[in-house]
């Protein structure tokens, strides 16, 4: 026994609809999935300490008009009151005695490449010592290595930031 259904009929424009519809959504879906901040150096960044391995700063990295990126203590960790009255003893010049709160220590960075940033300088303030900067950017976004040096980046010490939520 042979069933014989009827033909169905589409619209000729279904198909071309259909596919530019399913396009979009696709395309949607891919920007939602990606991270927000994508391939981005700037925003709010964890320091860890290099002994302990506890959360030891907040730095908020953001991206300057000279396109650019600089980066400033935001939060110390324990958080205490006494935080605020912390300051940069080890540092020279301008920088000595000044408050470790909202002090630039990061400063220069550009962009090399999709993941890479140079050109910077990075102030240890435990030290009170400037050091040239690479950072690298994970391809998730979500951490960096920082690497400060003298002369030689393969030589350097690099710890690495978390970004915080």
């Amino acid at each position: 026994m042979i069933l014989q259904t009827s033909p169905v009929y589409i619209r000729s424009d279904f198909g071309m609809t259909f596919l530019f519809r399913a396009a979009i959504a696709c395309m949607l879906l891919f920007a939602i999935s990606s991270p927000a901040w994508g391939w981005e150096l700037a925003g709010l960044w964890q320091e860890f300490d290099d002994h302990t391995g506890n959360l030891e700063a907040l730095i908020r990295i953001k991206k300057l008009s000279d396109n650019t990126y600089a980066g400033k203590i935001e939060k110390i960790f324990p958080d205490k009151p006494e935080n605020a009255a912390m300051v940069c003893s080890a540092c020279t010049g301008s920088l000595y005695n000044q408050p470790l709160l909202g002090m630039r220590i990061l400063s220069g960075m550009k962009r090399k490449d999709r993941l890479t940033f140079e050109g910077g300088e990075i102030l240890d303030p435990d030290e009170g010592k400037v050091y040239q900067c690479r950072i690298r950017l994970s391809e998730d976004g979500n951490t960096i290595e920082v690497t400060g040096y003298v002369n030689f980046v393969w030589i350097g010490q690099s710890e690495i930031w978390k970004r915080a939520n």
